[in-house]
């Protein structure tokens, strides 16, 4: 940026340049060059797109959940989430990447509540079994209460929330929403009995099976607002295909073989 010295002030546009008054400064500047884009920038543009619509998809059918526990710039944590989802896709795809060629359970653990893990207030693994007849459950295990979750040192309940997301690859739009009733766990309890949730699912074709969970301490009706004692993240997301779940397989990059040839072209020497 450059200032104006001469008796003749102008302001506007003049070729690459632009003109104007920056307080009491006549000042001049160059436009900014227009970069076109590569095929390749195109490409990666389409694809950060992509990955921003599954994020904010996932945002969406999770929105209870983020209302209540999300803290930490959920939407820029989740759409970096999705991109590195996304790089397991092979460069071959680049500009047409889908979900369904993606590793989808990296999406698995990811916390709402960047602040808190579920970790540290939920001490337990929850197992999710697939039943042949499509029945999908949910189940906690027998054990005392105090390997099971570190609670608010005044609180009197925990109640645990859990959503499910069940939604089809092929980009066909079917979706399912499932939304739990509170588990509610009284304090003065020692032992905590095998707990399950049943659901009954469609699993033809590529589905995309996700579940969050959080857990969240009460004193009576009043729900603990202090950010050290609520979290919630994806406890399990998974690619089942026809009832049957898709283990991720990473398609190995595609080398360029230089072949030797096999009849080599020779000089002719002319006689003059």
């Amino acid at each position: 940026m450059a200032s104006q010295n001469g008796i003749i002030k102008i302001n506007g546009q003049l070729g690459d340049l632009v003109f104007y008054k920056r307080g009491n400064t006549d000042v001049v500047r160059q436009k900014a060059a227009h970069k076109q884009q590569t095929e390749a920038s195109k490409k990666s543009s389409r694809d950060f797109g992509t990955a921003s619509r599954n994020a904010a998809y996932i945002r969406k059918a999770f929105a209870p959940l983020v209302k209540l526990y999300a803290y930490g710039d959920l939407l820029n944590r989740l759409n970096k989430r999705f991109i590195e989802i996304f790089k397991t896709i092979p460069t071959e795809q680049a500009g047409e990447k889908r979900l369904i060629d993606s590793d989808i359970t990296l999406l698995k653990g990811f916390d709402f509540n960047s602040n808190k893990p579920l970790g540290t207030l939920w001490l337990s693994e929850t197992d999710l079994h697939i039943e042949p007849d499509g029945l999908v459950k949910l189940i906690l295990p027998k054990c005392e209460l105090k390997s099971l979750l570190k609670p608010h040192p005044k609180a009197t309940e925990a109640r645990l929330q859990v959503m499910g997301f069940h939604f089809e690859l092929n980009d066909h739009g079917g979706y399912e929403i499932m939304e739990v009733n509170d588990l509610v766990i009284p304090l003065n309890n020692s032992q905590f009995p095998k707990t399950t949730l049943t659901l009954s699912l469609n699993h033809q074709g590529d589905k995309a099976l996700i579940f969050a969970m959080g857990i969240s301490f009460f004193s009576g009706t009043a729900r603990f607002a202090d950010r050290r004692y609520y979290a919630c993240k994806i406890i399990h997301a998974l690619h089942v295909k026809d009832g049957v779940i898709v283990d991720f397989v990473a398609k190995p990059k595609v080398e360029r073989e230089v072949v030797e040839q096999g009849d080599k072209l020779s000089w002719v020497v002319e006689e003059g």
